[in-house]
């Protein structure tokens, strides 16, 4: 396997609070692709306006690098351990971070998922199929009516989330844990500062020019996004199963 990702600091931010796992190793700031030997890939985002959002990421990302497989008691463990963290360290009594990644090991895929970055699976090398469901405040509308579509792209709130590690209280995590058909053999993971400025259409339309040209693909993500304005740390991570 091999993971293909590029992460750069948003607009006037004195750091990036993205955060991406491969294996044991936490990255931040980086353009790069190597080798995957299994363990989780994933993307972390530090939750903006929480002190510590970096932190939280970084933290989040090392403990959960050493589990050795994802269980709904370990996970939360791991958030009880970011509580007892942002406690202990001045004014981060609320640093929170969302996370989504898979778990390989033995058998079928494993997606952990909480808060609004996603997974997506690629197929037939440039459509792509949301396997993780935001969760935010818009999406919660969206799912019982209260707004449409098109209502909701102009939303005001669209990036408060409802489920997240952290956050100064036990019940914000809502964890997704599910195993995946094993239908796909490459992956996209993003954070928000992608996918809210660049439409699925244009992801794909990136991933069919790229015609398997994986880094190629996720440093085109990124311009994107800053080029739609994305004032936010942008972030796309792409694992090819197949390799």
């Amino acid at each position: 396997m091999e993971v293909y990702m590029h992460t750069v600091s948003g607009s006037h931010k004195a750091q990036n609070e993205d955060r991406i796992l491969a294996g044991p190793q936490v990255y931040q700031d980086v353009t790069a692709d190597m080798d995957f030997a299994g363990g989780f890939v994933a993307v972390a985002d530090g939750v903006g306006g929480n002190y510590g959002g970096a932190a939280a990421a970084q933290f989040l990302c090392e403990r959960i690098a050493g589990l050795p497989r994802p269980e709904l008691e370990s996970l939360r463990a791991v958030n009880e351990a970011l509580l007892a963290h942002g406690r202990g360290t001045p004014n981060s009594g609320k640093m929170a971070a969302t996370f989504s990644g898979l778990f390989f090991g033995e058998g079928l895929p494993v997606l952990v998922h909480a808060g609004n970055t996603r997974v997506y699976a690629i197929q037939a090398g440039k459509y792509l199929r949301q396997l993780t469901r935001d969760d935010t405040v818009v999406q919660y509308l969206l799912d019982t009516g209260k707004l449409t579509e098109e209502e909701a792209e102009s939303y005001a709130a669209r990036n408060e989330i409802t489920s997240c590690f952290g956050g100064g209280r036990p019940d914000l995590l809502r964890l997704t844990i599910r195993r995946l058909p094993d239908d796909a053999q490459q992956y996209l993971l993003t954070t928000d500062g992608i996918h809210e400025y660049a439409s699925t259409d244009e992801l794909e339309d990136i991933l069919a020019a790229a015609q398997g040209d994986w880094l190629a693909a996720v440093k085109q993500m990124v311009k994107l996004a800053k080029d739609h304005r994305s004032p936010d740390d942008c972030t796309a991570v792409i694992l090819d199963a197949a390799v």
